[in-house]
């Protein structure tokens, strides 16, 4: 196997949903992903934690690509949000 086919954690979560979102904004952007470790945060949230959480898997080929993509996120500021009544 090859440096580039070699599977590594891109990012660990502690909310499926998150992390899912995550894996399908990857997805999205042609970058193959696959989430482990979800069973026991799902079936015990209590434990999740001390398991390690819930990793996002990506290529290390991927990698680069894979943080450029989630840094384009802008969250919104205060200025983005339209607080007048």
């Amino acid at each position: 196997m090859q440096k580039d086919d070699e599977i590594v954690t891109f990012r660990t979560y502690y909310n499926i949903m998150e992390a899912e979102i995550i894996r399908a904004k990857l997805e999205a952007n042609g970058i193959p992903s696959l989430i482990s470790d979800e069973s026991l945060g799902v079936l015990y949230p209590v434990y999740n934690q001390g398991g390690g959480g819930i990793k996002l898997k990506v290529f290390v080929k991927d990698l680069e690509k894979a943080g450029e993509i989630l840094s384009e996120e802008n969250p919104l500021s205060d200025e983005d949000i339209n607080t007048e009544s």
